[in-house]
């Protein structure tokens, strides 16, 4: 629930690595579509094989903190205008935080085409943060009511098991599928549908539809009458204490909260005569699920609640006042504003994994076939936290051992510029870049101890170490 403090406490940031799509040595394409294979069998080991760290959001640094008298401070200070505050607000204001690793990876060639396995850990959190409850924030008291909805905070972290296979069907056309068998670790789904808020003399009245679930192996939240809190209606008696969340009790049979599986399908067809070079591909991903076993399960409830307002944080601060204390004090107050009721079912759930559509056109240049333009277009579908990207490529491979590709990409986040440079050596592979490439950044951010990104946030590195097991191959060559 403590939904802003996230926004600042996420440092880093599963999803896909689109800069290096056009790229034929960069040995985790077929990731982004299992008609890809890479140029040489290899294996990966943990830690260092394929690491992907993503986190993204439509809002900024400077949307948040402003400087003022030599520091930055929050958008709660009294120095900032509340006009300008909002009016760099979007309707709906996310932040997407990704995270991928690759515990095990093996491709080999065969006779026939191109074998992966791997495991893998991925984890994904959405927020999501409409415009109204900002203006509520900022601007309380300027109206006797809000309407809030479209209020959420999503976290799915699971392991993966994959096997995929890329075969030539024709001199053309490419195909490939793997299938996933997923293991999950935690899952937590908050999400406030419709919230009314109005002002009755000195307190705030809450109506709200929203639910709760989570699977967290070892995650105590009690209710109120559990933890001993004080209660002045017996009704409440049921409604978690977040201020008491804590972990234990369990085993390591416990460790796995979940089973699911996924497929992935792609293809890619290469045109010859006139159009030779052009090459087009599309694929879908995680078209899948993961079923919960039972956790905990809450609601909203029937009747409202009473918010008395934001009165533990400084919106001035002092020099005892960090901006790390603030955030903290106005996580506490806002995650007062949401009363859950807990469920005695406590039934498990089936979740839909966030299925990814890419689309793409590639085109080898005449004059130079080892330079092309490329386009991709790349769809995620995951509800609120959905997103579409369209991104350019310019791609260079000079030499069967070096490529090189720079990126331009347009979503719902902004633009971007991305960059991958792959080495594809006889014995190793080695490969580093990024979707989001940054030049501002702000001073090391009190709490955090880094710099961020100060326009937009976004952070981005993927990098990878193989170590390559056969000679050069491509789908096709062994004829």
């Amino acid at each position: 629930m403590f939904l802003l403090t996230a926004v600042l406490c996420l440092p880093v940031a599963a999803q896909q690595f689109n800069s290096a799509y056009f790229l034929d040595g960069y040995k985790y394409r077929h990731q982004l579509n299992p008609a890809f294979a890479p140029t040489r069998s290899y294996f990966a080991l943990p830690g260092i094989g394929n690491v992907s760290l993503y986190a993204q959001s439509n809002l900024g640094v400077s949307t948040l903190l402003y400087p003022h008298g030599g520091q930055l401070v929050t958008f709660m200070h009294s120095s900032v205008n509340t006009d300008e505050f909002l009016g760099s607000l979007r309707k709906n204001n996310r932040i997407g935080v990704d995270l991928t690793t690759t515990i095990l990876s093996v491709g080999a060639w065969g006779k026939k085409g191109f074998t992966s396995v791997e495991l893998n850990l991925k984890s994904s959190t959405g927020i999501s943060l409409p415009y109204d409850l900002f203006d509520f924030i900022k601007n309380a008291g300027a109206k006797q009511t809000y309407d809030i909805g479209n209020l959420g905070v999503r976290s799915r972290n699971y392991l993966e098991l994959a096997m995929g296979h890329s075969h030539q069907i024709t001199p053309n056309l490419n195909i490939g599928a793997k299938v996933k068998l997923l293991m999950g670790l935690a899952n937590v789904n908050a999400q406030i549908d419709n919230m009314s808020i109005s002002m009755t003399e000195d307190r705030w009245s809450i109506d709200a539809s929203g639910s709760l679930s989570a699977s967290v192996p070892g995650l105590q939240i009690p209710t109120k009458a559990e933890s001993g809190a004080q209660i002045d209606d017996p009704a409440r008696a049921d409604e978690l204490d977040f201020g008491n969340i804590g972990f234990g009790g369990f085993n390591a049979g416990d460790i796995l909260g979940g089973f699911g599986a996924a497929v992935d399908l792609g293809a890619e067809y290469r045109f010859d005569g006139i159009l030779k070079g052009l090459n087009v591909s599309a694929a879908v991903l995680d078209l899948g699920f993961i079923s919960w076993k039972k956790g905990l399960n809450a609601y909203t409830g029937d009747t409202g609640w009473e918010f008395t307002g934001f009165e533990d944080i400084s919106v001035d601060g002092d020099s005892e006042n960090s901006l790390g204390n603030q955030f903290g004090s106005f996580g506490d107050d806002l995650a007062n504003m949401f009363v859950f009721h807990k469920d005695a079912s406590d039934k498990g759930k089936t979740d839909m994994l966030s299925c990814t559509l890419n689309l793409a056109a590639e085109y080898e240049m005449p004059f130079y076939r080892k330079l092309s333009v490329g386009f991709l277009y790349s769809s995620r579908i995951a509800g609120p936290y959905s997103k579409n990207e369209g991104r350019f490529s310019a791609n260079i491979t000079p030499v069967k051992w070096f490529g090189f590709s720079a990126s331009y990409g347009i979503s719902e986040y902004g633009s971007s510029m991305g960059a991958v440079m792959n080495i594809d050596l006889p014995g190793f592979g080695l490969f580093v870049g990024s979707d989001y490439v940054f030049w501002n950044v702000t001073p090391p951010v009190d709490g955090l101890g880094i710099s961020v990104p100060y326009n937009k946030l976004r952070l981005n590195l993927n990098f990878g170490l193989t170590f390559n097991i056969s000679r050069y191959r491509t789908l096709g060559d062994w004829r």
